[in-house]
């Protein structure tokens, strides 16, 4: 096991902490920013939060939250099933010398060695939070999945679900009762895009701008994106995409894209310390999930940012949308209806000025940080006011 000490603040040997978070990585993806958004809460509230990561890469967020003087545990696990109770006797470790109140871990699986070492160590709630579908159609690596998260109940308070969607998927396909999961939505830092004053929706203009955020990897169809830019070039409708984000998909996707001869039209931005700014000089969101999608921060703050939304219809993009209220649904894996939403966009202004106003209120509404930590305070056994 090593550990990394952060600015400034006090060695880990010294007192207890409140919260140990425990990520997989520090990739700037979706967990790892929603733990930074409740680390960050948390700590203005007085909590003291520790962080254990069970991988030293990527470290992309390393630098918000050591800005933050969190400090960081990491595990060196090893390969093979010897990992598994390593991480139990690890965690158990980690917890006897920090002594947290409550383990709140985002990898769902590996929290069943967690949860078994912590309470061994006499840690009173741990909750694990369940962001995705659960994958039933992989076969033996799904029935290896679940039987870990079997193996979790008995020392697991709660499964926190990022969505009603998430949650009913997970009590059928993981066998649970429905009163050891709670639906609490993800959440995106809305003060961030609370200052964003958009311009009404305008008709088609020359070279209209779509973009996505998130990671470059296999959990978005990203290729029906850029295919839907080269089918509105073919109808003579051209389209600049922004792809912001970065991963090991990114060279695939590279090559789709000059392989369709859009290399004038599709940007690669790579990783954006600055979100708020890129989408507000947007005109589309477009969000092309998967079925697998839990939740979508990205997709929150986008709501939040004012933009309109063309989304595939997957459960969970139809509950964040409120059914469509809030961006306009189109089929998944079809990048000819993800090119007609576009298309449908720009040519009625009005409508998509309409389900962007009511994505703005929907998200400040349901998607703010403060009323998300209060949900897993509630669950973990914290204070909420200090």
């Amino acid at each position: 096991m090593t550990s990394t000490k952060q600015d400034g603040h006090q060695s880990a040997a010294a007192n207890h902490t409140d919260l140990l978070l425990v990520l997989t990585s520090l990739a700037a993806e979706g967990c790892p920013q929603l733990a930074l958004q409740l680390a960050q809460h948390w700590q203005q509230q007085g909590l003291k939060v520790e962080l254990l990561c069970l991988r030293a890469d990527p470290t992309d967020l390393q630098p918000e939250f050591q800005a933050l003087g969190i400090f960081i545990h990491t595990f060196q696990l090893g390969k093979g099933l010897a990992r598994y109770p390593r991480l139990a006797w690890l965690s158990y470790q980690l917890c006897r010398r920090r002594r947290p109140k409550a383990v709140l871990s985002f990898p769902l699986g590996w929290h069943a060695f967690i949860a078994l070492g912590a309470r061994t160590a006499g840690v009173r709630r741990i909750c694990a939070h369940v962001g995705n579908l659960p994958p039933v159609w992989t076969g033996s690596a799904f029935r290896k999945f679940k039987l870990l998260v079997q193996l979790g109940r008995p020392f697991t308070h709660r499964l926190l679900c990022c969505s009603e969607y998430i949650r009913k998927a997970t009590i059928r396909d993981f066998q649970v009762h429905s009163q050891e999961t709670r639906a609490i939505f993800n959440a995106c830092d809305l003060e961030r895009f609370a200052t964003i004053e958009r311009p009404p929706v305008q008709p088609w203009k020359q070279f209209p701008r779509a973009g996505v955020v998130g990671r470059l990897d296999d959990n978005r169809d990203y290729p029906a994106l850029i295919k839907a830019a080269a089918l509105l070039r073919d109808k003579a409708l051209p389209i600049e995409v922004w792809i912001i984000g970065d991963g090991c998909g990114r060279s695939h996707l590279e090559a789709l894209v000059s392989e369709l001869k859009l290399t004038d039209q599709v940007r690669f931005l790579g990783v954006s310390r600055d979100v708020p700014n890129l989408l507000h000089q947007l005109d589309i969101y477009a969000w092309p999930a998967f079925q697998l999608e839990g939740f979508g921060i990205a997709l929150a703050e986008a709501m939040a940012a004012g933009v309109p939304i063309v989304a595939t219809d997957v459960g969970a993009c139809r509950e964040v949308l409120d059914g469509g209220r809030c961006g306009l649904l189109v089929e998944p894996s079809n990048p000819a209806a993800l090119a007609a939403g576009i298309q449908a966009i720009l040519t009625d202004p009005q409508a998509a000025q309409t389900r962007a106003i009511a994505a703005r209120q929907r998200a400040l509404q349901d998607f703010g940080v403060a009323a998300m930590a209060a949900a897993y305070q509630q669950e973990l056994g914290l204070p909420s006011a200090f």
